[in-house]
């Protein structure tokens, strides 16, 4: 793992890490009742907000249920219900009896579809037994308002909203006590990671098969799931994540241009990172080297006028694709990447040496101390940036984490608080000079010129592949790494490691983990 000592690994023994109760954010919880019910009526909107860890929403630990979040469900349960019976009765329990035995039989038919699709996996008898209890006290509301009230307690039910092992798993079959997860959990593993949704019908055929024991059956699903179109949503709201995408849709910039509408520039340049990033994932070369150097800068006609760039788009909806190779170099380039890591009048290298510390290397960077105004320097028009902020080397309360971060993010002095390409501040020519210090990877650490170099040489580093390994890593477990996932992490490095990079095939590595189809045995530590 990155930031720790490179000890000798013992990989025999499987070691799977901890599987905790798995509450479902609020855009899982979206695409299941999507996939489930064909609800887009976006339910979630009114949930609270997630905690999160490390830039994820999903952190099992403290993503947990609040009297305010029970409140929301509950709600939530009766308009999705109540939308569902609407609209979609005779697909969801059709029912041509007229009697209330007939009725009943048809009551008992949909809590066994409901229950085996809702809860990802058949629903046992008991549970059915209480649901058709309720079924039948409810029936002399008329069909539609016994199932209207049975679907509300599903969704309200323990069984939806959390995914949880099953408790009727095998026993032990390792000698650290490891647990190969059953094929209904192993299937809802496969589908919340690549889909961020429920199985779709194979997952659960090929579960209903016992077909998802083998890492070969798991890495067939994988790979399938690869060319669905919810994979696809799911990556990019994984760099949505990863990249805070939400804190640049509100950001407040200043245009400094009537070229500019303050009022839009923020969510032209979210559109513009997103699409990047979706481009070079699915449509381009698909690897880390493609994503942290590709010359391609997505504009629609709002962006590339006020870039001033040559451009097709027609429309502020459409972006299309720019290469610029003399002005980008890959992700850490971006005009809403640049933006983001700036402040609202100007730009910031201290936030753009941080992100490439703590997002690209893995590493922490302490916060400063509580007696030190971190606020940046004001705008001087006889200065350029580096200059006004040369006082953080200078002052020896600073200097230990500045010595860090500074002399990165002078290297992206080309490109402004809106990311656009320039090369002087104030009548003086950029100085894109900069230098990596103590990175933990000798081949990265030295002097570079301009953002360019250094893409290139992020993108050769060992060490950029297994930070990536590990942001993946916490967003596909829904945890943090332990002590017992080295072994895990390892292996993804290697395998993505051995692909040049293939983004792709680092999605399907870590479906076959230790950590992803094992799991420690209930009430016990392997």
């Amino acid at each position: 793992m990155p930031g720790q000592t490179d000890e000798p690994l013992e990989c025999s023994d499987v070691e799977p890490g901890p599987a905790p109760a798995r509450l479902l954010t609020r855009v899982q919880y979206e695409n299941t009742v999507l996939d489930l019910l064909g609800d887009t009526g976006e339910p979630a909107r009114n949930f609270p907000v997630e905690n999160v860890v490390l830039g994820f929403e999903n952190n099992a630990e403290v993503h947990i249920a609040s009297p305010l979040l029970v409140e929301a469900h509950m709600n939530a349960a009766a308009e999705i219900a109540a939308r569902a019976v609407e609209a979609r009765l005779d697909v969801l329990a059709p029912c041509a009896a007229s009697d209330d035995a007939g009725m009943l039989e048809c009551g008992r038919a949909f809590i066994d579809s409901i229950g085996l699709r809702a809860f990802r996996r058949p629903i046992e008898a008991a549970e059915a037994e209480l649901f058709q209890d309720l079924f039948t006290r409810s029936l002399p509301l008329g069909y539609p308002g016994a199932v209207r009230l049975v679907l509300e307690a599903v969704l309200q039910s323990p069984q939806f909203l959390y995914r949880v092992d099953s408790l009727g798993a095998p026993a032990p079959t390792e000698e650290t006590g490891a647990v190969l997860v059953g094929p209904y959990e192993t299937a809802s593993r496969l589908a919340y990671f690549l889909y961020g949704s429920m199985p779709d019908d194979e997952l659960l055929a090929a579960a209903a098969r016992s077909e998802l024991g083998t890492a070969e059956q798991v890495e067939a699903q994988a790979r399938r799931m690869l060319d669905d179109t919810r994979t696809r949503a799911m990556v990019a709201d994984f760099f949505r994540q990863w990249l805070d995408l939400g804190r640049l849709a509100v950001a407040a910039r200043d245009p400094g241009s009537d070229a500019i509408d303050p009022a839009t520039v923020s969510l032209d340049l979210r559109g513009s990172l997103a699409r990047y990033v979706d481009s070079v994932f699915w449509d381009q070369g698909g690897t880390l080297a493609d994503l942290l150097v590709s010359p391609t800068v997505w504009v629609n006609k709002r962006l590339a006028d006020a870039f001033g760039l040559s451009h097709s788009a027609s429309d502020e909806a459409t972006f299309i694709a720019v290469e610029q190779p003399d002005t980008r170099a890959g992700l850490l380039t971006q005009p809403g990447l640049m933006a983001l890591l700036a402040h609202a009048d100007q730009s910031s290298p201290v936030q753009r040496g941080v992100f490439v510390r703590e997002h690209i290397l893995c590493e922490r960077i302490p916060d400063p101390p509580p007696t030190v105004d971190n606020s940046p320097p004001d705008p001087d028009p006889g200065a350029t940036t580096r200059e006004r902020f040369k006082v953080h080397t200078e002052e020896p309360v600073c200097q230990s984490c500045h010595r860090l971060i500074d002399p990165i993010g002078f290297g992206f002095e080309e490109y402004d608080h809106l990311g656009r390409y320039r090369e002087t501040e104030n009548g003086s020519p950029i100085d894109v000079s900069g230098e990596v210090i103590e990175s933990a990877d000798p081949a990265l650490d030295g002097p570079f010129e301009g953002a360019r170099e250094l893409a290139e040489r992020l993108a050769a580093s060992p060490r950029v592949k297994s930070c990536l390994v590990t942001h993946f890593y916490r967003f596909a477990m829904g945890r943090l790494e332990e002590e017992a996932d080295r072994c895990s992490l390892e292996q993804v490095t290697e395998t993505f490691t051995a692909s040049e990079g293939d983004l792709r095939e680092l999605l399907v590595a870590l479906t076959l983990t230790d950590a992803f189809r094992y799991r420690r045995p209930f009430g016990g530590t392997p």
